[in-house]
């Protein structure tokens, strides 16, 4: 059985396990445990999408798509992490785990504000950080930007997904990427590529993705 790293929540006592082939999770499955379920960056178990606004929307803030909010998770960042999954995607990467998350006018529109609160204030969980992922977040870079700042406004962590490269992103016009960029701690890039999911690794879906820390202060 390849190497697996067991991660135990200590508020919840649910068991994570990260590393296994589907061959050796169907023989962990048979051999020791019970009612497993298979999670993955955007895959949370259990957790529907959103379908109403939790407040009432302000004019004139941005907005953003949303697909779904959770919580607790430690798959997708350093920590514990609450996090936001954006709706829209065009690069629809073959083998992606939510295609669910593809169709542009999926989710329900938000503004910054109410994805905050259902960020930060819901039911005060515990965290670490926030991740923002998708869909593509880049799809909607003011309403990221904007985001992005309110979270770092009050003092969180921020890991941001793309299946896009940083190299790609930099060379894009819009202010409002850059500030994106700008504003998070850590980068996960570039598509997912089916052929290279295996042993991935913490918080990527392939091993062609890469984990940039500060990604506006890499030399290019």
């Amino acid at each position: 059985m390849a190497e697996a790293t067991w991660i135990i929540d200590e508020e919840t006592g649910e068991l994570t396990v990260e590393g296994l082939t589907a061959r050796d999770a169907a023989i962990l499955t048979a051999d020791l445990l019970g009612g497993v379920q298979s999670v993955n960056c955007g895959r949370p178990a259990g957790v529907p999408p959103l379908h109403s606004p939790k407040v009432q929307s302000e004019p004139l803030e941005p907005t953003l798509r949303v697909y779904r909010v959770y919580h607790n998770s430690v798959v997708e960042g350093p920590g514990r992490r609450s996090v936001v999954q954006l709706s829209g995607c065009l690069l629809r990467c073959p083998g992606c785990y939510v295609p669910e998350t593809h169709d542009l006018n999926g989710g329900i529109e938000l503004t910054v504000s109410e994805v905050v609160d259902l960020l930060l204030d819901g039911q005060g969980e515990p965290r670490d950080g926030v991740t923002v992922l998708g869909g593509e977040p880049f799809l909607q870079p003011e309403g990221l930007a904007a985001l992005l700042g309110a979270l770092k406004d009050r003092g969180q962590h921020v890991t941001l997904y793309t299946g896009y490269t940083l190299e790609a992103l930099r060379a894009r016009e819009e202010r409002a990427v850059h500030e994106a960029l700008a504003l998070a701690d850590i980068l996960i890039d570039g598509p997912f590529v089916a052929q290279f999911s295996r042993n991935a690794g913490e918080w990527r879906g392939s091993t062609n993705q890469r984990i940039i820390r500060r990604p506006a202060q890499v030399t290019p």
